[in-house]
């Protein structure tokens, strides 16, 4: 298992070493690699499949025109998750302003059976996901599934870092009161 690792490992470095040769063909299967990666990432962050396409392409644009700020000593996955999903923020970023400060939601008080939480499927978190205010799916994504701190939220969106933590409590607050319309729970 370690040495088809440390082959996987070689031949992304030798697809990046011809991706800086701008050859087509390395940018090509560096693609069709880490496609599926980049649309899950993309995917929390936008509320559509269409959208998340065009978040993948834009990131992999900027992947292929920067390729030659990759630094080789941190592994190439965390560096093209990092452009995703500021690409989706770039995306969202005018949506996020706007709803920055929209909706309250009242407090519910729910005890949740660990065992429902653990049956969801990946197609039921992401709806629940989807239907979030763009702001608060942002900061919840970043903080709980990317785990930036509060701090580095609020940068990258150009907010305080108490709207993040406002956002993520509200989040926190909808996706209960979502879970709790779809789902019996018991007190």
């Amino acid at each position: 298992m370690i040495d088809k690792y440390k082959d996987d490992e070689n031949k992304i470095g030798d697809l990046l070493r011809q991706c800086r040769q701008r050859k087509q063909s390395a940018q090509h299967q560096l693609f069709q690699i880490f496609y599926n990666y980049a649309m899950s990432i993309a995917r929390r962050y936008v509320s559509n499949t269409e959208t998340a396409e065009e978040v993948v392409n834009d990131a992999f644009f900027k992947v292929f025109t920067k390729i030659d700020l990759y630094e080789e000593s941190l592994p190439f996955r965390f560096w093209l998750r990092r452009i995703v999903i500021n690409t989706a923020i770039d995306r969202l970023r005018g949506t996020l302003k706007t709803h920055e400060s929209s909706t309250h939601y009242e407090q519910q008080a729910l005890v949740i059976e660990s065992s429902v939480v653990e049956d969801l499927t990946r197609e039921q978190i992401l709806a629940a996901l989807d239907r979030l205010p763009p702001a608060y799916r942002t900061v919840f994504n970043l903080f709980v599934v990317d785990g930036f701190s509060h701090e580095e939220i609020a940068q990258m969106l150009n907010i305080s870092s108490g709207t993040s933590k406002s956002n993520l409590a509200r989040a926190r607050q909808h996706l209960r009161a979502l879970f709790s319309d779809d789902f019996e729970f018991k007190k």
